[in-house]
């Protein structure tokens, strides 16, 4: 594939050196090696620590890094990237089984809060940092640093979607409630709308990349049937359930058929993506848990996955029976993908929660 042609760089070129292999825990009182990414094979049952570094001179670790995003290649699932609060951009072309880092220094430290992959083009990435959106088109030879970067003081990207019927549309939110799309792959900006809340989560119709989803931290959702001219705000039927308002995250089977939204009040299931939503009966009480990580059966949409911390939840019914697992970390589960190379696997994400 050309992928794997693409990205096999001289490994002395992308990987750490000599010392500081190793990525520093949180300052919280999470264990220092119980980070990073974790993989399922068998629906939780049990969990595998994917956390090699490989380097020059040793095998160095990620075990101690905080995970702010989980992206997986969508033309090939053995590509992942991965964004760390305080170390940069990572990747990894085995499944995780070991991970590297870019070239570009800037990318190698700090927080990456999103990574998004263009669904027609394997080389070309969107990596979101702070106020700036970088964008690669030769697989992370290079990196253009100002694709989109944000001027106003404490405004900062949020998250990335890129249609996959058009990659050349690109939508964009920030930390204000402003929502961007670009038209010509990040070339130039118009903003679509405002809502004065924070968006969180942009999610593309699986089925009509003209329909977009927009989950916000207060206001709830924002939805548009046909590509980003008119908006409907959906808020007032979830009054019923407090805090169902905040949006943690969204996620979609392979063919729209079901939108699970993570929110304060717990997990809503739309069949009209976004249009009504309903809770999903759970084994906690409304708002008693935290969750930010969810997964639907990419072909199933009875399958459910999501993940708090300590402990992993999963019904194969849609929601009427749930089963419980305990998690290899004390972290704060952040992101929870299938992998679709097995029907009962999962990559999840974890970063200590900050003080």
């Amino acid at each position: 594939m050309r992928r794997a042609q693409a990205l096999l760089l001289p490994l002395a070129a992308l990987v750490l050196l000599g010392q500081g292999c190793v990525f520093p825990g949180s300052r919280s009182t999470s264990s220092a090696t119980d980070g990073g990414v974790f993989r399922t094979a068998d629906a939780g049952d049990s969990w595998t620590q994917l956390a090699a570094l490989p380097a020059a001179r040793a095998i160095g670790s990620i075990a101690g890094a905080n995970i702010l995003a989980l992206e997986a290649d969508p033309q090939d699932a053995a590509v992942l990237y991965a964004g760390t609060r305080e170390n940069g951009l990572i990747f990894s072309l085995d499944g995780a089984a070991a991970w590297q880092r870019p070239r570009l220094d800037v990318l190698r430290e700090g927080a990456i809060t999103d990574v998004e992959v263009d669904p027609q083009d394997v080389c070309t990435v969107y990596v979101v940092k702070g106020q700036r959106l970088y964008k690669t088109e030769d697989c992370l030879r290079s990196f253009n640093q100002d694709v989109y970067v944000e001027t106003r003081a404490n405004v900062r990207i949020t998250d990335v979607a890129v249609d996959w019927y058009n990659p050349s549309i690109v939508w964009l939110g920030e930390s204000n409630g402003d929502l961007h799309k670009s038209e010509d792959g990040g070339r130039t900006w118009r903003r679509v709308f405002d809502n004065r809340s924070a968006v969180s989560t942009i999610l593309v119709h699986a089925g009509d990349s003209r329909r977009v989803l927009v989950g916000t931290e207060g206001n709830g959702f924002f939805r548009t049937d046909d590509a980003g001219q008119t908006w409907t705000q959906i808020r007032d039927q979830l009054r019923n359930m407090r805090g169902s308002d905040t949006v943690r995250a969204l996620a979609q089977d392979n063919g729209a058929r079901v939108a699970i939204a993570a929110t304060s009040y717990g997990l809503l299931r739309s069949v009209d993506f976004g249009e009504t939503w309903e809770p999903l009966q759970l084994l906690t009480a409304p708002g008693q848990v935290d969750i930010r990580a969810v997964a639907v059966g990419p072909e199933r949409v009875e399958d459910i996955a999501y993940a708090v911390t300590g402990t992993f939840y999963r019904t194969t019914d849609g929601g009427q029976n749930w089963t419980t697992d305990r998690l290899p970390s004390t972290r704060v589960p952040s992101h929870l993908l299938n992998d679709p190379t097995a029907p009962n696997a999962y990559f999840l994400g974890v970063a200590a929660a900050e003080r």
